[in-house]
């Protein structure tokens, strides 16, 4: 009788636990086109578990367990935040993001609305690069802009680093070509990081403007100005830290 009063507890236990699971399916699509949204991520807030959306914007998660918070975010739009409450197939309306697409980006032939680009162009604002405090340029790019790859040329802690964009050029030079308020450079470690105000990067045809030079992309840097009717202010920033070699 104990036995089989255990065995009906522990069948008991599994359902509820298996009932608090489920697989979550559905779409996204943006609002104004009421288009789907293909590369959409979805990731279950607080893990690294998720997924992105396919061609037809549809996604799957298996095994989410009720009550769950997913995150929704894609490039332009707003994040939203979805809490899971049964396995019924999911409808996710995303907004665009005025604030995002209404950010100035600098070009060759001068400045547009984000929005307005049709072109391959990423931004790194200052604020990003404060979060970051990098020591080097080169280290405000890593890991924010999509299709361009550091690489160090030695393992020694504050070697000079090489930047790619889009993989490695027919004719073996690699280096796109890099602006700083309009005046070409060779070397980046002459800019501090901190004196700069955006980082904005061409990939493709956008970068035509500057010619044959930039046929591995471009890099435009531009630095803080003085600004009309502003108080003066100073600053100082001081910051610590060591690197050191995986291997001797």
């Amino acid at each position: 009788m104990k036995a089989q009063l255990l065995a009906a507890l522990v069948f008991l236990f599994s359902t509820i636990t298996f009932a608090q699971n489920v697989n979550v399916t559905g779409v996204v699509i943006d609002q104004v086109s009421n288009q789907p949204l293909p590369g959409v991520n979805i990731v279950i807030k607080g893990t690294s578990r998720g997924a992105s959306t396919d061609f037809d914007g549809n996604f799957t998660i298996d095994d989410v367990p009720i009550n769950s918070v997913l995150v929704v975010s894609y490039l332009g739009f707003q994040t939203q935040e979805i809490t899971v409450v049964n396995g019924n197939p999911l409808t996710i309306i995303l907004i665009e993001d005025a604030q995002t697409l209404n950010e100035i980006v600098v070009i060759g032939y001068g400045t547009q609305r984000k929005k307005e680009i049709t072109g391959a162009v990423s931004v790194v604002s200052n604020e990003t690069i404060e979060e970051l405090k990098p020591v080097r340029v080169e280290q405000a790019l890593q890991g924010q802009v999509a299709g361009v790859n550091i690489t160090s040329q030695s393992g020694s802690p504050g070697s000079a680093s090489t930047i790619s964009i889009r993989g490695v050029s027919t004719n073996g030079d690699s280096r796109p070509l890099i602006l700083v308020d309009g005046n070409v450079i060779e070397d980046l470690s002459t800019i501090n990081p901190t004196d700069i105000e955006t980082i904005n990067v061409l990939k493709d045809a956008t970068a035509g403007i500057y010619g044959v030079r930039a046929a591995n992309g471009v890099i435009l840097i531009t630095t803080k100005t003085g600004r009309k009717n502003m108080p003066l202010t100073v600053e100082w920033n001081v910051y610590g830290g060591f690197q050191q070699t995986t291997r001797k």
